[in-house]
């Protein structure tokens, strides 16, 4: 190998080239380089953080999912609690119901019983007089013998 002065004005100019590209090009590069790493790490932080956040989300979600099946079903839990009390009320109201006409019944065949009773009070003093008067052959006075007559009808 041949180490002329060719060799010597080339590694010359590499040196020159060397400190020329280290001295103004590379801090440019490494700026540049470094912007990207950074951009490209807040960018991963970006995604790692969205990530977090959508898995909170799901799980925020499932949260108020369960708070709103646990709320429905408590909902329905009271309306079958207020349905069974409806039910209940219109039994007793029923029942009631059911008693007042029992007794008005009650008491409109007593008192169709008291004028059946009346009726044939009145019907029976009349044929007793009426078989007294035959046999007595003569006419007895009602108003005359009211006593007499309230008597034998009380006797019935």
């Amino acid at each position: 190998m041949n180490i002329n002065a060719t060799f010597f004005a080339e590694l010359i100019a590499f040196c020159i080239f060397v400190f020329i590209t280290y001295r103004y090009i590379w801090p440019s590069m490494a700026d540049i380089l470094e912007a990207r790493r950074i951009e490209i790490a807040d960018g991963l932080e970006a995604a790692s953080q969205s990530k977090r956040q959508l898995e909170e989300a799901k799980e925020e979600s499932l949260k108020i999912v369960e708070g709103a099946k646990s709320e429905a079903s408590t909902l329905i839990n009271q309306a079958g609690i207020r349905a069974d009390q409806i039910v209940d009320e219109a039994k007793t109201q029923a029942g009631d119901e059911a008693k007042k006409i029992k007794e008005s019944a009650e008491s409109d065949i007593q008192q169709s019983a008291n004028k059946a009773k009346d009726v044939l009070r009145d019907d029976v003093a009349a044929l007793v007089l009426a078989g007294a008067g035959k046999i007595l052959n003569k006419e007895i006075d009602e108003k005359a013998n009211k006593q007499i007559v309230d008597d034998l009808i009380n006797e019935l």
